[in-house]
């Protein structure tokens, strides 16, 4: 098995990923109130499909490789800037777009929110710190692992929304999960924003010379701001276009910005070369 595994890495990563999170993701979904702690392994799945490969494909030199990148955090200041707010400024303004566009009484109060966010501060924090307590189990085969494969096969853009696509379709048992933010967004909104987030992740990734901490602190970021959105704007979650068009108009400054390359540099060696 080893030899078609060091024929077919990417393929094998995603059979062991899928297979991993699936069984543990859908567990819970199939006996409710049993295999909670099953559920929460499952976000684990990129990253044991990453190590077996990676283990067998190049060995603890590999592995050591693609675990240090974890710790990758002296990068320079302005994308702490980035990372950290980004995920912010990006729900304040579709927040702002709903509260200019959506229908008369339909929007939140966006000034009353506000005057709380001090409040919140503690609420936003403590996401943030429970994401990153696992979160790293995805990035490791997400960003680690699969994007530097895609990005030498294909174009930058396209190898992100391949992994995006990816990315969205493997989190399928959470949209049956009573209680999940997937379940609450739906499919489609979830769907294409993840393409969406793809890209930005793919920009960040390649920009920090290939450090998954920043990609970590990112994800952590991201899912701390989607989970306030929802809490706080819920009726933005209901009305996902505009939340979409912030996102892709990121997107398209990115790309028109980076020259469709997203910082991409094939010089910079991934986590392995074998196609």
């Amino acid at each position: 098995m080893s030899k078609a595994i060091k024929q077919k890495p990417f393929l094998f990563f995603l059979l062991f990923t899928f297979v991993f999170s699936w069984i543990t993701g859908f567990s819970s979904v199939i006996v409710p109130g049993k295999f909670e702690g099953l559920a929460f392994l499952s976000g684990f799945g990129p990253a044991v499909g990453a190590l077996i490969v990676v283990g067998i494909v190049e060995g603890s030199d590999g592995i050591k490789k693609l675990i240090q990148s974890l710790f990758q955090w002296k990068i320079r200041i302005v994308w702490y800037f980035v990372v950290l707010l980004g995920p912010a400024l990006t729900m304040a303004i579709a927040v702002l777009f709903y509260n200019m566009f959506a229908r008369e009484g339909s929007a939140p109060n966006f000034n009353g929110r506000l005057s709380d966010l001090p409040q919140h501060i503690l609420i936003i924090g403590a996401v943030f710190l429970f994401t990153m307590f696992g979160i790293w189990g995805e990035e490791i085969g997400w960003r680690g692992f699969a994007l530097p494969k895609l990005q030498k096969a294909y174009h930058p853009v396209l190898a992100s929304l391949i992994l995006g696509a990816i990315w969205a379709i493997w989190h399928l048992p959470l949209f049956f999960t009573e209680g999940s933010p997937q379940a609450q967004m739906g499919m489609p909104y979830f769907f294409f924003a993840t393409l969406g987030y793809s890209i930005l992740y793919s920009w960040i990734y390649n920009g920090t010379k290939e450090s998954l901490f920043m990609i970590w602190l990112l994800h952590s970021a991201n899912n701390a701001t989607v989970s306030y959105t929802m809490l706080f704007f819920e009726p933005l979650t209901k009305e996902p276009v505009f939340s979409l068009a912030v996102l892709g108009f990121f997107d398209a400054l990115i790309i028109l910005f980076t020259k469709s390359n997203l910082l991409y540099q094939r010089e910079v060696e991934g986590i392995y070369d074998n196609k």
